[in-house]
């Protein structure tokens, strides 16, 4: 089968078990907490605590520290918000894509199975963060009397996000059942990715001679495009948004194409 045969195919199980696909997400959700005595409250408690606590640092601790060394324009707690949302949404599945595969060694085995869905479950089981996110940026934008029509792009900033981290979870959850070592590398790049885009510093404060290597990093255009819709309330330049769209386009089909010829070989290597 060629690559373009095998993607299609992937493509066309996915829509063909998507009520399957839905029921797995919800059940992603939920087993992560299954056994604990608050069950998916904590799905609710962790991105609030981890805003919460950015809050305290971005806008109490850090705007004392810095408030006579540095112009900060506008709300420097809004902007880090922005950012952060998409950032633990891209932390989740960066963790956990990698090992997706080897951990549902059972299901994989079965002829039947469609072993596409798992990445793409997992995926879409970040919506709770993001929307519980993005509920806590709109609390905090309208407490502030910093919201704008612009926060309605926020959503749709999350379309082309979305569209990266599913070909993201294609290609590491194929490539993790062959290189277990892939996952070091993730969970590597997971410390630092935090820090090599503009989720707390404005890119106007790094020198020039380093922005471009800020912008080689994939993650600093859709987190531009975050700030764009709760920061600065609209959209800056469109070219970083149709080339965030055509970014997430192109890993969706890369990340489908290497999965979609690396699953026949699972079973052996599981």
């Amino acid at each position: 089968m060629s690559n373009a045969s095998a993607t299609a195919f992937l493509f066309s199980s996915l829509r063909k078990n998507r009520r399957l696909l839905l029921e797995m997400a919800r059940r992603d959700i939920s087993d992560r907490y299954a056994g604990q005595m608050l069950g998916s409250v904590w799905a609710v408690v962790h991105p609030v605590m981890t805003v919460l606590v950015f809050i305290f640092i971005f806008a109490v601790v850090f705007r004392v520290k810095v408030d006579d060394t540095l112009k900060i324009p506008g709300d420097h707690t809004l902007y880090m918000l922005s950012g952060l949302i998409p950032w633990l949404v891209i932390a989740d599945v960066l963790g956990r894509s990698s090992s997706i595969i080897s951990h549902q060694a059972s299901l994989v085995k079965q002829v039947v199975f469609p072993v596409e869905i798992l990445p793409v479950k997992m995926v879409l089981a970040t919506l709770p963060t993001f929307l519980i996110g993005f509920s806590g940026l709109l609390i905090y934008a309208m407490a502030t009397g910093r919201i704008s029509f612009g926060i309605l792009l926020y959503p749709l900033a999350a379309v082309p996000l979305y569209l990266f981290l599913f070909g993201v979870a294609f290609t590491l959850s194929a490539i993790g059942v062959f290189l277990r070592d892939i996952r070091e590398v993730v969970q590597m790049y997971s410390l630092i990715g935090v820090y090599i885009a503009p989720i707390f510093y404005f890119m106007d404060w790094v020198p020039a001679a380093v922005r471009p290597v800020l912008y080689a990093n994939p993650v600093t255009l859709f987190i531009e495009t975050f700030h764009d819709a709760a920061y600065y309330g609209g959209i800056r330049s469109w070219l970083v948004w149709i080339i965030a769209s055509a970014v997430g386009l192109l890993s969706t089909w890369i990340g489908a194409t290497i999965f979609a010829r690396l699953k026949p070989h699972f079973g052996s290597y599981l």
